[in-house]
């Protein structure tokens, strides 16, 4: 079987949540006997198609490189742009067409382009969504209806691992020592309802210096947002308590050192952050909103709490206070990736769906 991806993000690029979904599920489609080839507009991969241009440009340039691969199928992730030379090629040569829609929509649409939109849509063979409360989500937002609908989750990355030199080199670098506790969040500055979260858990952390004087939250990623996030933290009082990394090469190091992974954010697909911070046995304290609570179950493997400081304060205070707990949620955090949440079951439906879709 042949198939094409289509996405904005690839290798090298600011993608991403859905760079790292991308790269994942390529390798396990490759592994399970797919001929892949990449379509792209932002990142870097001699291997594969880039297509460095405006959106409307890539829209018209990738058809040509979909018509000498000729796919079977079109596994499309990004926009009218993205999708747009699917369809086309689809009409032109037939073919399957999955379209998956990965982030929160974050303003309603036009008449005239929804028209255009729900155009495009009606001719996919399956329309996906990475958690079920995108779904929901993008059909309150948008106001579109789809046609076929299947929820097509992440899987948790791979663990990697992180020698005790990479963490002890990270803590000097950034300054860290020995302080504790140590609190993680994860590409929290490349959209806005993620970086308002962020705000809210910095607020947190102010609320949390009195009782815990050594408190540390390490904020990754240098996103768009990242100076206006610093620039808050600084109008807090709160600069001496966070750390902005930027963007790491191995999250396994700030993971390996944190006590508590804090994903506080206003809005959300299913992040992968979430589920490779649950692949290595964190306690969590998160937001219950978007996909987070289909993978984190008040008080099972995580803490669901809403995005209040004094209420991020007192659920972060309770898990130190009670070592066992947060300990027990971890373990079961990793238990329900290893069942529920992995590369092998993505690839597998959306193997499935490109069958039915030929079936079709």
């Amino acid at each position: 079987m042949k198939v094409a991806l289509i996405t904005n993000y690839w290798k090298e690029s600011q993608g991403g949540g859905i760079r790292v979904y991308l790269q994942n599920l390529v390798q396990e489609l490759t592994a399970s006997g797919a001929d892949v080839r990449v379509i792209f507009r932002e990142g870097s991969d001699p291997a594969e198609v880039c297509i460095p241009t405006n959106q409307r440009l890539f829209a018209v340039r990738s058809l040509p490189a979909l018509q000498d691969y000729r796919p079977d199928v079109i596994s499309v992730h990004g926009g009218w742009h993205c999708l747009f030379p699917a369809i086309a090629y689809k009409l032109i040569r037939g073919c399957t067409v999955i379209q998956t829609f990965h982030t929160e929509p974050e303003e309603a649409l036009t008449d005239r382009f929804r028209l255009f939109y729900r155009a495009l849509l009606n001719r996919c063979d399956h329309v996906t969504f990475v958690s079920d409360r995108l779904r929901e989500r993008t059909l309150e937002v948008w106001n579109l209806k789809f046609p076929k609908t299947e929820i097509t989750y992440a899987g948790a990355p791979e663990v990697a691992t992180a020698t005790p030199e990479e963490v002890a080199a990270f803590r000097e670098q950034f300054g860290i020592g020995d302080r504790r506790p140590v609190l993680l969040a994860l590409g929290m500055t490349a959209l806005k309802y993620k970086a308002e979260g962020l705000k809210r858990l910095i607020r947190a952390v102010n609320l949390l210096r009195d009782k815990y004087p050594e408190v540390i939250l390490i904020a990754t990623r240098r996103g768009v947002f990242s100076p206006e996030v610093e620039e808050f933290a600084r109008a807090e009082g709160a600069s001496g308590h966070v750390i902005f990394t930027g963007d790491i090469e191995n999250t396994a190091v700030p993971l390996s050192l944190c006590d508590i992974y804090t994903h506080i954010t206003l809005g959300d697909g299913l992040p992968i952050a979430l589920l490779e911070a649950m692949a290595m046995a964190k306690p969590i304290v998160a937001t219950p909103v978007a996909g987070i609570p289909e993978a984190i179950r008040d008080g099972e493997n995580g803490i669901l709490v809403p995005p209040e400081p004094a209420e991020i304060a007192g659920m972060i205070d309770y898990l130190i206070e009670n070592p066992d707990l947060a300990r027990r949620l971890g373990e079961n955090a990793k238990r329900t990736v290893e069942e529920r949440f992995t590369w092998q079951k993505s690839a597998a439906k959306f193997l499935t769906l490109f069958s039915d879709g030929q079936r079709v």
